[in-house]
């Protein structure tokens, strides 16, 4: 019988297979290094990188990875000029909503809308970890997730709660315990003699839940909201100007309606008192922090910045800002302290707040600004347009597509041939 050899023994042989195999990306690193340097880059360049290998491509789409991604992009934005999408109506064409991106210094582009054409009015809400929904006023129906940095969106089923002697106020909202996507309705009932209402109605729709749309009352008393969205979104939980029911002078708002994700129900505060006379009022995330802005329109206008204490359910005022010349109204405030205005002629200003040159007036901190720059949306209708500050977020829902030109003739077919179909989407 021929000798045995030795042949392979446990834990030996050739190795040369072994040490001639390239390394994983991630075998170089600890997992949470590498997470921590993706989590930190631009959009665009992370995209790039999910081709480099599978680990990456699957990390980048983990709900706490995006998460984080997006804690950190809206953070490093708030310093710099973020993406800004700007709502317009467009005179003179079956089109006419019209949604432009503007990041400073770039000159602003005209993106595809993915709202059906055929529809002549659009409302806005949000944005919450990159994502705005668009829908049609005053019902809230024919809703749409967009978002516009990874260029994607999909229609939501609608509810079967109609009624239209209602008008309907759209919020969004993120659950971060369940990374999920809020979108809410308040059904408001306009003030009338002689109405019974205590509570408010709402609806409710988590996105990762397979059964749709949820109907609650609030615990709160009733108010009423007179707007199609929410005023502002701090903190991915949405906030309103509202009235309180028993009071309601229209402009004269009382209450700061807040939705709290994890009562899933509203809170309200009352508003500052500002004066007797006429005002105008707008929320916005000023300084990391939910600033009411209040001003009043002169030749020489003041904006008083107020912020709550929402644990001592406090008003304090913070600063004043100005003046303001040459604008016709207000739109909103950026992320990089930045506050934008539309003057009589529909041209844009962007005043920066020259935070350098501190002033007191009357123990008041006063920040005196300036036009940084202005902006003209071709062929838009003046006293059209809308802003948002949208921070780029890798957050996709299921079912988002790719979005691509409308073709108007379709959505007419669409519509003539099935009058329930967005219930089938």
């Amino acid at each position: 019988m021929a000798p045995k050899g030795k042949g392979k023994q446990k834990g030996k042989g050739s190795s040369k297979k072994t040490e001639n195999r390239a390394q994983e990306p991630n075998c170089i690193f600890k997992p949470e290094i590498i997470s921590n340097i993706l989590s930190r880059l631009p959009l665009k360049t992370l995209l790039q990188f999910r081709s480099v290998c599978k680990q990456w491509r699957k990390l980048i789409y983990k709900p706490d990875f995006i998460v984080t991604h997006y804690r950190h992009s809206s953070s490093l934005q708030r310093t710099d000029s973020s993406m800004i999408i700007i709502q317009s109506r467009h005179d003179g064409r079956f089109n006419h909503n019209v949604l432009v991106q503007y990041k400073p210094p770039l000159p602003p582009v005209q993106v595809k809308n993915p709202y059906p054409i055929v529809f002549p009015k659009m409302s806005i809400a949000g944005p919450v970890n990159g994502i705005l929904c668009i829908f049609q006023p005053p019902l809230g129906d024919a809703l749409t997730l967009w978002n516009p940095a990874m260029n994607k969106s999909k229609m939501v089923m609608l509810s079967k709660t109609t009624n239209p002697s209602q008008k309907v106020s759209v919020g969004l909202a993120f659950d971060s315990q369940k990374k999920d996507l809020l979108i809410l309705k308040i059904f408001c009932v306009p003030p009338f003699p002689g109405c019974t209402k205590t509570k408010v109605e709402f609806e409710i729709r988590e996105m990762k839940y397979p059964l749709g749309w949820e109907k609650l009352k609030s615990r709160t008393n009733y108010f009423y909201i007179d707007k199609p969205s929410c005023d502002a979104i701090f903190k991915a939980e949405p906030y309103w100007l509202a009235y309180d029911y028993e009071e309601y002078i229209p402009g004269k708002y009382q209450r700061l309606v807040h939705f709290e994700v994890s009562k899933m129900d509203f809170e309200w505060w009352i508003l500052p008192f500002i004066g007797v006379g006429d005002y105008y009022a707008n929320l916005a995330d000023f300084e990391d922090s939910l600033g009411f802005m209040v001003w009043t329109k002169t030749e020489n206008s003041y904006i008083d910045v107020w912020e709550v204490d929402d644990k001592k359910f406090q008003w304090r005022k913070k600063c004043k800002i100005g003046p303001l010349f040459g604008f016709d109204r207000i739109l909103g405030c950026l992320r990089n302290g930045e506050i934008v205005a539309e003057n009589e002629e529909g041209v844009l200003l962007f005043y920066t707040v020259n935070k350098s040159e501190l002033a007191v007036q009357n123990d008041e901190n006063l920040y005196p600004c300036s036009v940084k720059n202005t902006l003209t949306v071709g062929n838009s209708e003046k006293g059209s347009h809308v802003i948002f500050d949208c921070p780029e977020g890798l957050l996709l829902i299921e079912g988002m597509v790719t979005v691509d030109p409308q073709d108007v003739l379709k959505w007419q077919s669409i519509l003539s041939t099935s009058e329930d179909f967005l219930r089938k989407l």
